[in-house]
């Protein structure tokens, strides 16, 4: 069986827990103390332990008050707080905090009952009761939210100084022997913090706390006195430890000999000023400096911030150097391809096997050789122009004088086919060894090109808006929903927000309001992902596109086929860039389909990856001319542009476009033979703007033969009435199957497209 352990900071962590609550119970004003109950709910709220926050404060309200009626009070407290937790618990709904005000009101019904004869007094208690509770919720969900760093907002601020306040007027009226442990709490507060070296911390930690202890004792004389030690400690605080100590400790013998106490009593207040100064001596660097990256958040993530830029510009030289390393191999494998023989070098080539081969051993070599050379040479050159030619040697193709006088014309006619046969082979094989060879240096190329072109994207500072995180930060929480950190960057004119949720993370059209509303631009959400510590949420919010499109899908089987041999494909890209895309493979059925879903398969995926279009164009023609045979495919991209409404068409053996304009249709041509059918390609290519009455019709060559003629088509689509895409594209294709006698001849596959304006508040 396996115990589990209790870390040493769990048991810290209830015993301040622990402390907290005695010192709350303790405090009051005029006899009035709302601290310890609106610190019990607010702790259930923020999920403190609610057994041990329930034990701590039932055992605190009866240790400072031991009655009957502060029993009562604390156990109606305790038991309204666990009844409302538990229940929550059961039907797994979050608190709320309306509801926590609301039963934190219900469960002082016996407080009341006790107090009743006090109206002014029970009036004071629930005024100030929910001001401590909204206090004390804002600092405990701060505090959860944001366990490695201090960064609070005005609000929070505040909320953190009056919580520090009634700590004050808790321990206002704690002595041992006579010594006000507050004077050690105060004294210990400034030592510390200005060690830390931040004066403005330190004046306002101080100042609220002795405030509270002011208010408790109806003086506020110390207020004076600890913000004199405050900017002292402030003057000298770094980086001498021991004058600070000196000059601390005979400002406040003077201040109390001179205004404050006399006799014995200077002696005791002057106690819990050394005993502190004893702490800060003992206390190690390590600690001051941990707790000084705490409290400093600013300096924190600004050095942070800056790392961010200046690993920026490290990645670019890296990539700028990689970049580099792939030209390079690029000109190497260029170099690597093999040039071929021309004509007259094979041709010379092969003569010459055919004379180390069939003439060896022949009886009139030396005829042939001496007396009839050139004749001899010419004849086996035309013999072996011709096979090439032909692709085969027949014997109606020798000259008679070779015929009459060579005795093994049979061999040489065999032999001169064969090497001809073996010369085509080795010619394809070295022909497919190149084209890997060109299609390799191409992708390094494009590679160490995409490599520049990112590190040129990254090589730019990117800005912050520390004023706007706050301003988030308070915009969320005022909405109930718990942000432990918000990171606000423009990098190219391109605004995002990250924010660091905790819980259930809002719907989506509620965040994207709230950040809208604070950026004064449209914001949506464009990524979220859970952290691994547990609870988080990272959420990513990106400037609104001004466009987005809207698109429409009909398509058919040739009749008879399981498969369509069409595919299609529409992406986006990136945020503002969408790919549409339809690819018919030659003939239909299982083989098209195939064919076709390959090489939209790869052209998605180089799309994806940055590549450009020549590149990506190139590397899959390549590698379908290698690998496919007589396997071809038409291609007929849209990339479109969602920022400035501009369309690229790239065409390779696809059919005609329409663009239905206002008024007009608009026809792309379509050109170049299939990909994949030659070792390069060059595809018809048009870029135009579109506005939002605008609609591209994209279609497979099923559709546009079944109408027979571009006019038809066009006639048709003019006559549309409707812009919805999807009504459209089932229009188009009810009307070819219509002409083709309601039977589909061809794979047939419509794709149409329209932007539109957001609608961006």
């Amino acid at each position: 069986m396996v115990k589990s352990k209790i870390s040493y900071k769990f048991v810290l962590k209830y015993l301040a827990l622990f402390f907290v609550c005695l010192v709350l119970a303790n405090g009051n004003i005029n006899g009035i103390s709302p601290f310890l109950f609106a610190f019990y709910f607010a702790g259930l709220y923020a999920g403190v332990d609610e057994k041990l926050l329930s034990a701590f404060t039932l055992a605190s309200a009866v240790a400072v008050d031991v009655s009957l009626p502060s029993f009562y009070s604390a156990l109606t407290v305790v038991a309204v707080g666990l009844v409302v937790f538990y229940f929550h618990k059961i039907i797994k709904k979050r608190i709320r905090f309306w509801e926590i005000v609301l039963f934190y009101l219900l469960s002082l019904i016996t407080f009341v009952f006790y107090a009743r004869h006090d109206v002014l007094g029970v009036v004071l208690y629930l005024v100030l009761g929910m001001v401590c509770l909204y206090g004390y919720v804002v600092v405990m969900q701060s505090l959860t939210l944001r366990k490695n760093c201090f960064k609070l907002t005005l609000n929070e601020s505040i909320c953190f100084l009056f919580c520090i306040a009634t700590l004050g007027i808790g321990v206002a009226g704690i002595a041992v022997f006579n010594v006000e442990i507050y004077r050690f709490v105060l004294m210990l507060l400034v030592f510390v913090f200005t060690a830390v070296g931040n004066l403005p911390l330190t004046l306002a930690l101080t100042l609220a706390f002795s405030l509270g202890v002011g208010l408790s004792q109806f003086s506020i004389a110390m207020v004076a006195e600890f913000a004199i030690l405050a900017m002292l400690g402030g003057m000298f605080g770094q980086p001498n430890k021991l004058k600070t100590i000196i000059l601390t400790i005979a400002t406040d013998l003077f201040l109390q000999y001179y205004f404050f106490s006399s006799g014995l009593n200077i002696l005791y207040n002057l106690i819990p000023v050394i005993v502190a100064s004893l702490k800060l001596l003992i206390t190690p660097k390590r600690t001051i400096d941990s707790l000084a990256d705490f409290v400093y958040v600013k300096r924190s993530e600004l050095s942070t911030r800056n790392l961010i830029n200046n690993t920026r510009r490290a990645l670019r030289r890296r990539m700028s150097e990689l970049s580099n390393v792939f030209m390079e191999m690029k000109q190497i494998h260029l170099k690597l391809v093999k040039k071929g023989l021309n004509k007259e070098e094979l041709t010379a080539m092969l003569v010459r096997e055919v004379n180390s081969t069939c003439c060896k051993d022949c009886l009139d070599k030396n005829h042939c050789t001496r007396a009839m050379r050139d004749d001899n040479k010419t004849n086996l050159e035309y013999l072996v122009e011709t096979a090439l030619t032909k692709g085969k040697l027949t014997l109606l193709d020798l000259p008679s004088s070779l015929t009459n006088r060579c005795a093994k014309i049979n061999q040489v006619i065999t032999l001169i086919n064969r090497l001809s046969d073996e010369y085509k082979q080795y010619k394809n094989m070295m022909a497919d060894v190149n084209n890997v060879k060109i299609l390799l240096a191409d992708q390094m190329g494009a590679v160490g090109k995409l490599l520049l072109d990112l590190g040129e994207e990254i090589d730019s500072n990117v800005t912050f808006d520390v004023v706007k995180e706050n301003k988030i930060i308070n915009k969320l929480l005022n909405n109930d929903i718990e942000c432990g950190e918000v990171l606000l960057y423009n990098e190219k004119q391109d605004m995002s927000v990250v924010l660091i949720l905790k819980g259930k993370v809002p719907s989506y059209p509620v965040l994207e309001k709230l950040i809208t509303d604070c950026m004064k631009m449209p914001m949506q959400i464009s990524q979220v992902s859970p952290l691994e510590d547990g609870g988080l949420t990272s959420v990513t919010l990106r400037k609104s596109n001004k466009y987005d499109c809207v698109f429409g899908l009909a398509s058919c089987n040739k009749a008879g086929n399981v498969e369509c041999g069409d595919c299609h494909s529409i992406i986006r890209l990136t945020k503002d860039r969408f790919l549409l895309a339809l690819c018919d493979g030659m003939g239909s059925g299982q083989s098209a389909h195939k064919m076709s879903s390959m090489t939209l398969g790869l052209i998605e995926n180089f799309y994806k990856a940055g590549f450009d279009n020549d590149v990506v164009l190139e590397s899959v023609n390549k590698l379908l001319a290698i690998n496919n045979g007589e396997d071809y495919s038409t291609l007929d991209i849209c990339l479109v542009d969602l920022n400035n409404n501009i369309a690229d068409f790239i065409k390779v053996g696809a059919p005609f476009s329409a663009i239905k304009r206002e008024g007009s249709i608009e026809l792309l041509e379509g050109g170049a033979l299939p990909i994949g059918a030659l070792e390069s390609i060059t595809p018809s290519t048009y870029k135009t703007t579109i506005s939002t009455k605008d609609i591209v019709v994209m279609a497979t060559d099923g559709i546009t033969d079944a109408f027979k003629s571009q006019d038809n088509f066009v006639e048709f689509i003019n006559h549309i009435a409707t812009n919805n895409p999807q009504t459209i594209a089932e229009s188009v294709l009810n009307e070819a199957m219509r002409l083709n006698n309601m039977e589909a001849k061809d794979d047939m596959t419509v794709l149409v497209a329209r932007t539109y304006l957001k609608n961006l508040k």
